[in-house]
């Protein structure tokens, strides 16, 4: 491993960061408080392979997409595979501050068991809660920072039994929120963003505080969406170390069917280079009550200023979190690029790709607007003619026709960038249906001429 290990057990972190120096004057010192979700894990072994980054401990929160402890163990067996066991790691609580938001069931039962991946079985879990490691490690150290990466369940309640920790964090990166774009809560609130929504006390009491904050919300990690490009250079290099292996191992068993970005690798890259991210000065205030508006992060005069990034270098990005996790700056592998692209910037869907459609396709979706984009893939029913549609589109069309035969349907919400494999066809035709209200044939056979 690039990393210096030098940590054991949270009870020993003040003995241990003096015997070992604080790890040189150019190392950056980072904790992780996490929630167990592949992005969490693929953030943590970027940090392992950072050659300029010592990594503390990691605290779980039980709040957020992955049950505690299950994704403590998952976590430390991941650490043990890449040969960084001795690093503590530890569970926190699994209610919310307030509140009861919470992810489905099923999202959080597949969470658990990292899509099934071989985890070696471990006894590295720390014995003490992930509140109690963090205030262990932040006592012990000096200019540390902090990456959240789940809900700030566990943030919160260290920093209100001991507000002296704020003195030494030199940052808190935060991936969390969604201010200017949409959220990804889409089953309980549109506009919310899961971290912060799953326990928006504990992010209202973050902010409340003087420690500085850095957030990486959606606003920008919307521009690095999970690609083929992963599965092509992770399996062009699995063997290349246990960081490889282990993501090639979690690839084979995830297919990419879209809707997955890098959020936490993004903030993870954040960290060692902002150069990757634009960040502005905001007042951003979280909403933590008002029943199913609680959760949403709003500019507002009386927030808290804060820097938060508003947008990405997917390709920058891309170079730094490769070259770390590969441990090689050419992957060689040809750049990924899409057989079609659809975008939505609030007035005009724009298509541009094959037509007639492929049978497989890969299609990449921008919706630079604030209001939902969809792409329909179907046909029409024997027999339906132009006037057919004519009349439909007249009449005010909100969603495909009752005479139109459906096969899929893609939905991007606002301000995202994402990436989709879909099914198609010579006979298919493809709509664009905008903001509910708008609706485009773009792509096969066409009624409307």
């Amino acid at each position: 491993m690039l990393l210096r290990h030098c940590l054991g057990a949270s009870a020993l972190v003040v003995a241990v960061l003096a015997a070992c120096g604080g790890g040189g004057s150019d190392t950056m010192h980072v904790v992780v408080d996490a929630d167990g979700g592949f992005d969490d894990v693929k953030a943590i072994l970027y940090l392992l392979e950072r050659p300029d980054v010592e990594l503390l401990a990691v605290a779980v929160s039980g709040t957020g997409i992955a049950h505690c402890p299950e994704a403590a163990r998952n976590i430390a067996g991941m650490l043990a595979m890449v040969g960084a066991s001795e690093i503590p790691v530890a569970c926190g609580r699994t209610t919310p501050l307030e509140g009861s938001n919470e992810a489905p069931i099923a999202f959080r039962n597949a969470a658990d068991t990292l899509g099934g991946v071989y985890l070696p079985e471990v006894t590295g879990v720390d014995e003490t809660d992930a509140v109690t490691l963090l205030r262990d490690t932040l006592q012990g150290a000096k200019d540390v920072v902090l990456l959240a990466i789940g809900p700030l369940t566990n943030v919160a309640e260290a920093l209100e039994q001991d507000a002296a920790l704020v003195d030494n964090i030199e940052m808190i990166y935060l991936m969390g929120g969604a201010v200017d774009v949409g959220g990804n809560v889409l089953y309980a609130n549109p506009d919310a963003e899961f971290n912060i929504w799953a326990d928006p006390r504990a992010a209202t009491m973050v902010f409340a505080t003087d420690v500085p904050i850095t957030m990486i919300p959606l606003d920008a990690t919307n521009a690095v969406p999970v690609t083929p490009y992963l599965y092509d250079v992770v399996a062009a290099h699995r063997d290349t170390s246990p960081a490889t292996d282990f993501l090639a191992q979690y690839l084979d068993v995830s297919p990419l069917y879209g809707g997955m970005y890098h959020w936490d690798e993004l903030a993870a890259v954040a960290v060692t280079d902002e150069s990757v991210v634009t960040i502005e000065e905001r007042r951003v205030a979280v909403i933590d009550e008002g029943g199913a508006a609680a959760g949403a992060t709003v500019e507002a005069d009386d927030g808290r200023s804060i820097r938060m990034a508003t947008d990405a270098d997917r390709e920058l990005f891309e170079e730094l979190f490769y070259r770390a996790v590969l441990r090689t700056g050419d992957t060689g592998v040809v750049a990924w690029a899409a057989d079609a692209t659809l975008s939505w910037d609030g007035v005009t869907c724009e298509y541009q790709g094959p037509d007639p459609l492929l049978d497989a396709m890969w299609i990449r979706i921008d919706n630079t607007s604030s209001a939902m984009i969809a792409w329909i893939v179907g046909s029409y029913a024997p027999g339906t003619t132009t006037d057919d549609w004519d009349d439909y589109v007249a009449g005010g069309a909100d969603a495909p026709p009752a005479w139109w035969r459906q096969q899929s349907q893609i939905i991007v919400p606002a301000g995202a960038h994402d990436v989709w494999q879909v099914s198609a066809g010579a006979d298919a035709t493809a709509l664009c249906v905008a903001d509910t209200s708008r609706i485009w044939e773009v792509a096969g056979p066409r009624l409307s001429g």
